[in-house]
C-alpha cells in the first residue's frame, strides 16, 4: 500500500473548503450560539448548573466534530460523485483509519475524539487557570476563537476521511 498523498486539487479542496471555510462558519455559528445562550449573563460563570462557560466549551468539543461530520461527509461524497473532486485512492494514515465507519458511528467517533482529545485539555485549563467568571465579551471571544480553531482542525480530517470513502457510499 502506498502512503496517502493528496493531489494539488484535493489539497486546495481541503484547505479552502474544509479548513478556511470551516473556521469562518464555526466562528459565525458559535458566536451566535454563545450570544443567544449567554446574553444577559455578565459575568459568565465558568462552572455552574445553568449558563456556565466550562460545560459550554467542553460540549463544543463533542458536538462540533460530531455535527460537522454529519453535515460534511454527505457533501464531500456528493462532490466526489459529481466529479468536483477526485476521491483518495491511497490508504489513509493509520491514525485516520479508525474513523472509516458508517456515518452515525463516524460522527460519534469524531465527537468522542474531540471530547477526549481537546475537551479534556479545555476542562483542565479551566480548572487550573480559569477564573470563577469572566466578562461576557471575553467569554464570547474565547468561544469563537476555540470554535474556529477546532473547526479548522477537525473538518479537514473529516473531509479527508470522506474523500477516501467508496464512491457509491
Amino acid at each position: 500500500m502506498s502512503a496517502m498523498r493528496l493531489t494539488a486539487e484535493q489539497r486546495g479542496y481541503i484547505i479552502v473548503g474544509h479548513c478556511l471555510l470551516a473556521i469562518a462558519i464555526n466562528v459565525g455559528i458559535n458566536g451566535l450560539i454563545g450570544w443567544l445562550t449567554f446574553r444577559g449573563v455578565d459575568p459568565v460563570p465558568i462552572w455552574g448548573v445553568e449558563s456556565s462557560g466550562g460545560p459550554d466549551l467542553i460540549g463544543t468539543s463533542l458536538f462540533l466534530p460530531a455535527i460537522t461530520c454529519l453535515i460534511v461527509t454527505p457533501i464531500v461524497r456528493r462532490h466526489v460523485r459529481a466529479g468536483k473532486v477526485a476521491p483518495i485512492t491511497a490508504a489513509l494514515p493509520g491514525w485516520l483509519r479508525p474513523f472509516r465507519r458508517r456515518l452515525p458511528a463516524r460522527a460519534a467517533f469524531f465527537g468522542l475524539a474531540g471530547l477526549a482529545g481537546v475537551g479534556g485539555a479545555v476542562a483542565a485549563a479551566l480548572l487550573t487557570l480559569g477564573p470563577d467568571a469572566m466578562p461576557l465579551a471575553t467569554f464570547l471571544g474565547i468561544k469563537v476563537a476555540y470554535s474556529g480553531a477546532l473547526g479548522g482542525l477537525v473538518q479537514p480530517m473529516i473531509g479527508v476521511v470522506a474523500l477516501s470513502d467508496p464512491v457509491d457510499a
